[in-house]
């Protein structure tokens, strides 16, 4: 089995590129993605988007998950309104805070609702690393892995390859934070992989177009069976907690 922890759906405006629903289907099929967790484009008007999203769920059982993605800057009560719909009423399995093009840095106040949201529904948080630093440092998360010990957070990017080290590093100092390592050079996800284990390391494509290059590089990777099997799928599973068969 391989699970796509990082993909996407609908427009971005902030950087002019989008993934449309068939786009989406055709590369998992093209690629053998058993189960793709889908968040809205960076940038996309969320609501439409979680509801399309919320669709191709409805439409692709065990297939489609979704994982909330807004900017808190929509202030706290929508918010709250929005996050806790997809999540109560659409079955969302994650949150996504998007730094760079939500515009917040996620230690600040104004961030405190995705943390909190995430914890009180026991759902993960998966924050983009990398490009848009400062606001986009791996480091910054270890201020909220300690203040939420049980709230599992994803570094999606795991630093975008020039920050990968520093991931490592916070991942390393919190046990509750997780890597996926997309863009990141194959010597560096070998080294989150040996160095954290392969249980704290998740496959993530974010673009169609990269989805096969990922893959390669985990194929390619001096990785025994059952640490590729951890990657590529089990990690996801655990981590977003996916109703799949073991």
């Amino acid at each position: 089995m391989i699970i796509d922890a990082h993909s996407h759906l609908g427009y971005s405006e902030i950087f002019s590129a989008g993934v449309t629903e068939e786009l989406l289907l055709e590369t998992m099929e093209a690629n053998g993605i058993d189960v793709s967790i889908v968040m809205p484009a960076a940038g996309s008007d969320p609501r439409p988007t979680h509801d399309a999203i919320a669709d191709l769920c409805a439409r692709q059982p065990g297939r489609i998950f979704g994982m909330v993605s807004m900017t808190p800057l929509i202030g706290r009560s929508a918010y709250e309104h929005e996050a806790e719909r997809c999540i109560r009423e659409l079955g969302f399995k994650a949150i996504k805070l998007h730094p760079q093009a939500h515009a917040v840095s996620p230690v600040l106040e104004v961030s405190n609702v995705v943390f909190e949201i995430a914890v009180s529904h026991g759902v993960p948080v998966m924050v983009h690393t990398g490009s848009g630093a400062p606001f986009a440092l791996p480091s910054l998360l270890i201020r909220r892995a300690r203040q939420f010990p049980n709230l599992k957070i994803i570094l999606a990017h795991a630093g975008f390859a020039i920050y990968s080290e520093e991931a490592i590093i916070a991942a390393e100092v919190c046990d509750n934070i997780y890597l996926e390592p997309s863009w990141c050079i194959v010597g560096d996800i070998r080294r989150m992989i040996k160095t954290l284990g392969a249980r704290r390391v998740m496959f993530g494509g974010d673009l169609p177009t990269n989805v096969p290059v990922e893959l390669t590089k985990y194929r390619t990777l001096d990785l025994t069976d059952d640490e590729r099997t951890w990657c590529l799928s089990r990690t996801a599973r655990e981590v977003f907690d996916l109703p799949l068969p073991t």
